[in-house]
């Protein structure tokens, strides 16, 4: 079997796209570089954040980071490949 890659590019392209993860509607919005890995935002409406004391401070979206690669870096991951794209 020959070598699979994916490069920062590939995976920057996927920046703005809507997916399903665990049952929501996220959307790609930023690729971290070491690991690889997917920075999605669930696109339901925003809930109340707290600070690091538990009183509440703003409304923002909880990010969720997608590894790319799996844990012995010999493949991607179960998690990538269960995505499914909307768009």
């Amino acid at each position: 079997m020959g070598e699979m890659t994916i490069s920062l590019p590939h995976l920057r392209s996927l920046i703005g796209l809507r997916v399903h993860h665990r049952g929501e509607v996220c959307v790609v919005v930023e690729v971290l570089e070491s690991p690889p890995a997917l920075v999605l935002e669930p696109e339901s409406a925003a809930t109340l954040l707290v600070d690091q004391h538990g009183q509440p401070w703003e409304y923002g979206r909880e990010s969720r980071v997608l590894h790319v690669l799996s844990d012995d870096r010999s493949g991607l991951s179960d998690e990538l490949l269960e995505l499914d794209l909307i768009d």
